[in-house]
């Protein structure tokens, strides 16, 4: 049982490190190419839209549920203002916890 448990959290971390790399990377483009389709922001945010869902179909039907909550997340996240050094913390302590969950 403890082995399974192991695994679940290193496979969770895992997807979580892949879909927060990609995610961020096809955001970045998602949304420099729909600035560069449309100057309208309703059209933009369309735009934006389909290309995260176009972009996370790559990987499937998890991709494309993780390309959805990722482009939500990011237009929530866009009202807030987060410093650097918060998104650098939170990563830290994502990686910091894979790297102690693989050496249990």
């Amino acid at each position: 049982m403890d082995r399974f448990f192991n695994l679940y959290f290193n496979l969770y971390f895992l997807n979580l490190m892949f879909v927060m790399t990609y995610g961020v990377i096809v955001s970045f483009f998602s949304d420099w190419l729909s600035r560069k389709v449309s100057k309208r922001t309703v059209t933009r945010e369309i735009t934006s839209f389909i290309f995260h869902c176009c972009f996370g179909a790559v990987l499937q039907i998890f991709g494309l549920g993780s390309a959805i909550l990722f482009f939500i997340i990011d237009r929530l996240l866009g009202r807030v203002k987060i410093g650097w050094l918060s998104v650098i913390i939170a990563l830290l302590i994502v990686v910091v916890v894979f790297i102690i969950l693989i050496n249990l």
